[in-house]
């Protein structure tokens, strides 16, 4: 059963309501500027029904007029309308929490105020019930145990819940929980990668295996928000190999071969290059950073092996 969240119908509610709602209130401004209380429950949950369709996978969560996680700051703003005005529109505050609380991937916080919803006799009821089913196939998943005894079992476990999230991306296409989805299988998918890296000398030929599990990540995630991250931890990689090598072949020994090492530094350069070479994203100077650093390394190991 496809799943649809009904944004148009809770905006309707939500102008309906709040056209009995007197904005007259007082409010006064905390300390901390960035969660300027709100007017009304109109100007808390405004910019937070759009901007909680966001593709989360895709994209960072949205920041707010002040520069703040928009899901943090609206929970912040709903709980001090709570408190300024008690049992006011509440089947309203405590859905766009639920809400706030799923896009954080808080999925227990999330449940618990969907039920709240669900409980009562309202609008938002029959939503309130759908996020709830929703919601309990993602605790499924995520609540399945993974080995702790028997490493290839533990991949198993890993490979079936990467394949439970990929079913769940198809069952919620084009809504917000095929993103939530993907999300939870991106990290999984990650987590395989970095038990393979973790274990790589119990493996044969294991830094291969490291390679090509990073490989296959950023192939796959290749649309991720986390995609310029993961190929930083793959040049990252390659360069941790470089060093080992030279802690295990003396570079001013006749052991050494250079293009052994500049092989593995030409291949996280590459990477680092790739990155440094993207306006408009926060990795962007850290992998400059990295090229510099690992120009000066090459150099270093270039004169000691003359």
């Amino acid at each position: 059963m496809k799943f649809k969240i009904q944004h148009s119908k809770f905006k309707i509610l939500l102008a309906l309501s709040l056209a009995v709602f007197s904005s007259s209130c007082s409010t006064k401004i905390g300390p901390e500027r960035q969660y300027v209380p709100a007017e009304n429950l109109m100007d808390i949950v405004k910019d937070f029904q759009r901007l909680a369709r966001d593709d989360v996978y895709r994209f960072p969560i949205a920041k707010d007029v002040t520069g703040i996680n928009i899901m943090k700051a609206t929970l912040v703003r709903l709980d001090d309308y709570e408190k300024k005005n008690p049992g006011q529109f509440s089947d309203i505050v405590q859905f766009s929490k639920a809400t706030a609380y799923e896009r954080l991937r808080e999925y227990d916080q999330a449940l618990a105020y969907y039920r709240k919803v669900a409980e009562v006799d309202g609008r938002l009821n029959p939503d309130a019930a759908k996020n709830i089913e929703a919601l309990e196939s993602f605790k499924r998943i995520l609540d399945k145990p993974l080995s702790t005894e028997d490493p290839f079992e533990y991949i198993k476990g890993l490979d079936e819940k990467v394949e439970a999230w990929n079913e769940m991306v198809g069952k919620y296409q084009g809504t917000a929980y095929a993103y939530l989805a993907r999300v939870e299988e991106e990290k999984i998918d990650r987590a395989k990668v970095a038990f393979v890296e973790l274990n790589r000398y119990r493996l044969t030929d294991g830094n291969q295996l490291t390679i090509l599990g990073y490989s296959q990540l950023v192939t796959k995630h290749r649309q991720s928000k986390n995609y310029y991250r993961y190929l930083l931890d793959f040049g990252d990689f390659y360069l941790r190999v470089a060093k080992e090598y030279t802690a295990q072949n003396d570079p001013e020994g006749l052991a050494f071969e250079l293009d052994a090492f500049e092989q593995l530094a030409k291949s996280a350069l590459r990477l680092y290059t790739e990155v440094a070479g993207v306006d408009g994203i926060v990795e962007k100077v850290e992998a400059q950073g990295k090229i510099e650093g690992l120009r000066g390394l090459t150099e270093k190991i270039r004169r000691l092996s003359r």
